[in-house]
């Protein structure tokens, strides 16, 4: 585990925490590290997640399949994400997705009870491992609530406007570093990629906006806001 200790303690999750204090803190807390091949379940659909995960290697995703038998990725975490922690805290809720290793991955693993147990001699490590715990399951939160704002607008430019707005309150800048792709974007905003990329288009050539790669840059943003108010 050692060999993680630089990939940890960049992570929110650590935020405020020594370097010499997290290995002690991890066994503390009883972590365990599990190594899974290319199309492991580490969990099913139905299941009660008892851990979160942190990806030490490789690649995980969240998979569900709907109704008409086609497989949708939910979401994808890489080397340095934090997953199944919301999961983890509502103990009454059952994971509606299946967790699959995308390829040869290793996942450190962070067992609630432990987390939040002995309490009475918690040290100061402990308690800012746990706050910045609630940290990163509130920007989740905040995260969602800004993705179910976005799909409520009726239409692919409404939605497109909003994600883009909220993407621009995020960075604190008109120009923004859009990372996920159009696929993912289109995912994410429940659109066909066509017809999202077609209303970019149209939107660059009305000058609402500037698109260069992976970077988007806001040019008229009261009428974007317009857009994203009907």
């Amino acid at each position: 585990m050692d060999q993680f200790l630089t990939l940890l303690e960049k992570l929110n999750l650590f935020s405020g925490i020594a370097r010499e204090e997290i290995a002690p803190l991890y066994r503390r807390f009883g972590c365990y590290t599990t190594q899974y091949e290319k199309g492991a379940i580490l969990w099913n659909r139905g299941d009660q997640v008892k851990a979160a995960g942190i990806v030490l290697s490789g690649c995980v995703q969240a998979e569900q399949n709907t109704a008409d038998g086609v497989q949708r990725i939910v979401a994808r975490h890489s080397a340095g994400s934090l997953f199944g922690d919301v999961l983890m805290s509502s103990q009454m809720q059952k994971s509606p997705v299946d967790i699959v290793a995308c390829e040869n991955t290793q996942v450190l693993f962070l067992p609630l009870v432990n987390i939040m147990g002995d309490s009475c001699g918690a040290t100061e490590a402990q308690v800012r491992f746990r706050l910045n715990l609630l940290s990163e399951i509130s920007d989740k939160y905040w995260a969602l609530y800004r993705r179910i704002s976005c799909l409520m607008a009726p239409s692919v430019r409404g939605r497109v406007a909003r994600y883009l707005l909220h993407e621009r309150e995020e960075q604190g800048s008109d120009s923004l570093q859009l990372s996920c792709t159009r696929e993912n974007m289109a995912a994410q905003l429940c659109v066909n990629r066509s017809a999202m990329c077609r209303e970019l288009g149209r939107m660059q050539r009305e000058g609402l906006l500037i698109l260069h790669r992976r970077t988007c840059t806001l040019c008229n943003i009261s009428h974007l806001e317009a857009i994203a108010e009907r």
